[in-house]
């Protein structure tokens, strides 16, 4: 007698066997199936998978174990049922469709699992290769993703029940026209949102002018986009808005280097008596000394007109970022002033001149005030030279403030950047606390360059 015989002849003996002993000898092989499936992947399955660099098959496993385990527990149990209820099919169907149920919702969980596992993983790669910002619509893609695999496994199990499904899908279309026309306007800004993250017109932490609003974008979301002005106020205004309007983006005009350097150009008049070229080269010495301004491309100093009373020159130079824009300026126009004052530069301004004859009375008075004048005149002298030494300082400090903290901004980036490269080859998922700690800094900086640029656009 063969093996083969051998095995027919006990395939006989036990389906001639009472339906309870046929159960329990399926139930029994069923979980000894699991079992050996179990000490398979747990053996050789786990030792291959170790030696992979690939730091996801491990996730992947451990959230598909159960999943195996189950599934041929669940398969051994539905071939017991056929074979036990094979006279009474409505058993069977029953049990076998209860299986099938369990099986697909095993199977949707894993799936939304995989799901979350790999969404993050995949957009942070888009971000990085395609220069994009998904971070805003991350929540949308995830949700909508977890939404069809839920709703494809309900069909699967309606269809399995027998559920005419066809009225519900006639409801849902039509609830989905009447919301969509009542969702028209979120609709589209949700849809400029996500051309927007593709375009990138813009990104957070850069000054722009929207609408004629001009600031600092705090957040750009699927939805609007919100927009700090100088003077400490959110405004918020939708993408679709956004989408069709000119957007001025300061921080990308300038070069790769430079990308945040923008125009600063000034007007000095003086009177028609003063020289030309003199003129100029006060104005290129003066902002040569000023540490805000770019040596490259070289500031500029041109005769630019000759108006009714007083010959106009434009300095033209950039400034290194936009945030001081203003305390350049300042720095600018105050020494400008001051080296006029040096060197008898006169500075043109409106006034009228009265011609009369002198009276004994006014030549009298004029010789009582002269002292008092004079002592004045000295008291005056003495305050501007006290003002002018304080205002230089408190300029210089300025000047010197803003440079340590641009220092201590170039470090930081230094330092995110080694952490990034640190955390790449890290097999660990998720943010380190420290490159927490860096960003708040940085961003606790650059409110500070913020607050003292003077700027109130």
């Amino acid at each position: 007698m063969t093996l083969t015989d051998s095995a027919l002849e006990y395939w006989d003996i036990i389906d001639g066997m009472d339906w309870w002993i046929r159960l329990i000898i399926g139930l029994s092989c069923s979980i000894i199936a699991g079992g050996v499936v179990q000490l398979i992947a747990k053996g050789p399955i786990v030792k291959l998978i170790s030696k992979s660099d690939n730091k996801y098959d491990d996730t992947i496993f451990d959230l598909a174990t159960p999943l195996i385990n189950v599934g041929v527990v669940l398969a051994g149990l539905w071939l017991t049922i056929m074979w036990v209820f094979e006279s009474d099919s409505t058993n069977s169907m029953m049990f076998a469709k209860l299986i099938i149920i369990v099986l697909v919702y095993m199977l949707a969980r894993f799936a939304v699992q995989i799901v979350e596992l790999f969404v993050p993983v995949i957009i942070e790669n888009l971000n990085k290769r395609a220069d994009m910002d998904l971070g805003g619509v991350e929540s949308l893609i995830f949700s909508g993703m977890k939404i069809a695999i839920w709703v494809g496994a309900a069909m699967v199990i309606f269809a399995q029940l027998n559920i005419d499904i066809t009225g519900i899908l006639a409801s849902a279309t039509i609830i989905s026209l009447v919301v969509g026309m009542a969702l028209k306007e979120t609709a589209s800004n949700l849809v400029s949102g996500m051309m927007m993250v593709m375009d990138k017109p813009f990104e957070v932490g850069d000054k722009v002018t929207v609408m004629g609003v001009t600031g600092k974008v705090v957040d750009v979301g699927i939805m609007s986009t919100k927009i700090k002005t100088g003077q400490e106020h959110q405004v918020v205004i939708p993408n679709k808005s956004i989408s069709g309007k000119e957007v001025i983006n300061f921080a990308k005009g300038g070069p790769e280097e430079t990308p945040k350097r923008v125009n600063l150009r000034l007007n000095i008049g003086v009177g028609y008596d003063e020289e030309p070229a003199h003129v100029k080269q006060m104005l290129l010495d003066v902002v040569r000394e000023c540490d805000y301004i770019l040596d490259s491309p070289p500031p500029t100093a041109l005769f630019r007109d000759m108006l009714d009373s007083a010959l106009l020159f434009r300095l033209n130079c950039w400034v290194r970022d936009y945030s001081d824009e203003w305390v350049a300026r300042d720095w600018i126009l105050t020494r400008v002033l001051e080296r006029c004052i040096d060197e008898d530069i006169d500075i043109p301004y409106p006034h009228m001149q009265l011609k009369y004859d002198p009276a004994s009375v006014v030549e009298e008075k004029a010789a009582q005030n002269a002292a008092e004048e004079q002592k004045k005149s000295a008291e005056k002298e003495r305050i501007k030279a006290e003002a002018r030494v304080k205002e230089e300082a408190e300029s210089t400090a300025r000047m010197n403030a803003r440079k340590e903290i641009r220092a201590r901004i170039e470090e930081l980036n230094a330092a995110l950047e080694e952490e990034d490269s640190v955390s790449s080859e890290d097999s660990e998922d998720g943010v380190s606390q420290s490159r927490l700690d860096i960003l708040a800094e940085i961003e606790e900086l650059e409110h500070k360059l913020d607050e003292g640029s003077g700027d109130d656009d």
